[in-house]
């Protein structure tokens, strides 16, 4: 058993008055990491994967911004390199250690993934209603905040939302893990708007593959009664100061594992990160930057 780590003032920490869905998974996945990243605002290196997903899904709300008949793969290149020249300053692309052979690997894969979008849907035919759509509820005792990528209305009026993915498709244990997430927007927008989604769906750019599912008064209740025992779960955690790691293959991809003491690092070193004089606020999850 790994000891939980403790920091100088033993004295517990403040619980965040609010969380998007993706932190809640973080926390289940590794409270030590949640704590570092969401708790202490600890910043990490930006990855490729990362800055390539915020660069097409920032295209592709250009795309949405277009005029329906506009929506064309041609012009979908251009708001790709529209994107690419926004986002060119910031941290997330200018602080990329990557090689010209890197670099035109990351546009190219990029360019991949915005042309496979047109195979998933036509979006000559979305009414969206909502683009990086911000929202904040409270659902019981859960304090959720976040950033749907599309709300739309169907042929019929009714509300959709959609999530774009870059990364790989995943296996059927972790899709249910992904539509929980889905649902806590789903019951977001019920709670905002007062109506409940039709329909979440999930779309995989990189195969590409969309995942759908029909959101139910039975599917809402069920996962926001487990997001109400995490909100509990962190409440606790706070109070105790007792945020400890959890293993598994996704730590070889982890910035915080040379703190981690389950392989042999010490948490309190994990503040250099800050640097000298230097406080780093990271964006909200899910976060893009918008024009």
């Amino acid at each position: 058993m790994v000891t939980p780590p403790r920091y100088p003032e033993d004295m517990g920490v403040e619980k965040p008055r609010g969380l998007s869905p993706s932190s809640f998974s973080a926390f289940k996945d590794c409270p030590l990491a949640f704590r570092f990243s969401y708790l202490d605002r600890l910043p990490q290196p930006p990855s490729a994967a990362a800055s390539k997903g915020t660069l097409v899904h920032r295209a592709l709300e250009l795309l949405m911004l277009r005029d329906a008949p506009a929506r064309t793969i041609p012009n979908a290149l251009t708001d790709l390199d529209r994107a690419r020249t926004e986002l060119a300053r910031h941290p997330d692309f200018s602080e990329l250690d990557l090689t010209v052979d890197e670099w035109d690997r990351f546009h190219a894969d990029a360019e991949v993934l915005v042309r496979k979008y047109f195979e998933l849907e036509d979006p000559t035919t979305i009414v969206p209603i909502g683009l990086e759509l911000r929202l904040a509820a409270t659902i019981g005792t859960v304090q959720l905040r976040g950033i749907i990528d599309r709300l739309e209305l169907d042929p019929d009026g009714e509300l959709v939302v959609t999530d774009y993915k870059t990364g790989s498709v995943p296996g059927e244990k972790y899709e249910i893990k992904r539509l929980a997430g889905v649902h806590m927007y789903a019951a977001m927008v019920q709670h905002v708007l007062g109506k409940r989604p039709v329909r979440v769906q999930l779309l995989y750019l990189s195969k590409p593959e969309a995942i759908i599912t029909t959101p139910s008064d039975q599917s809402i209740t069920g996962v926001m009664r487990k997001t109400d025992a995490l909100w509990s779960a962190i409440g606790r955690a706070c109070e105790r100061d007792d945020f400890r790691p959890s293993t598994g293959p996704l730590c070889n991809w982890c910035a915080y594992k040379p703190y981690c003491p389950a392989y042999g690092g010490d948490p309190l070193q994990a503040a250099e990160l800050l640097g000298p004089g230097q406080m780093i606020e990271p964006t909200l999850p899910l976060a893009t930057t918008s024009a």
